[in-house]
């Protein structure tokens, strides 16, 4: 994970704790800042696959407000504190699904979640063998 990247996207504090997930399918990670979750990555393979942003618009993939197509993948979308992907995984033969979300954040951070997905993308999907 580029850590410049997250550092955008997490506020300042004095203390930094990650929880990842106990399980490997969904991985999924927390990351508290001073005791407050601020950031919440949840990534699972072997997903049918679906247009993200017509679940977005329709609720069917819960918390998203405003949500508009991302140019990050074909098929993504993306609001001012979510973000969720889909990506071909051929090898796993289905899809890979990248899930972030900045809990508790006020403004609008869509440009930064997208540059945090382009540069860690290449990395989840080598992760999960795709």
């Amino acid at each position: 994970m580029d850590r410049d990247r997250l550092a955008e996207l997490l506020p300042g504090g004095e203390r930094l704790r990650d929880e990842p997930s106990a399980s490997d399918q969904p991985f999924s990670c927390e990351i508290h800042v001073d005791d407050v979750m601020r950031f919440v990555l949840t990534e699972r393979s072997g997903q049918r696959e679906f247009d993200v942003l017509t679940y977005a618009k329709e609720g069917r993939l819960g918390g998203f407000e405003q949500p508009r197509a991302s140019d990050v993948s074909d098929n993504a979308v993306v609001s001012r504190a979510r973000t969720v992907v889909m990506a071909p995984c051929p090898k796993a033969g289905k899809n890979y699904i990248l899930d972030l979300d900045l809990p508790d954040t006020e403004k609008d951070r869509s440009e930064d979640l997208e540059r945090f997905v382009r540069s860690y993308l290449p990395t989840g999907l080598a992760a999960l063998g795709c």
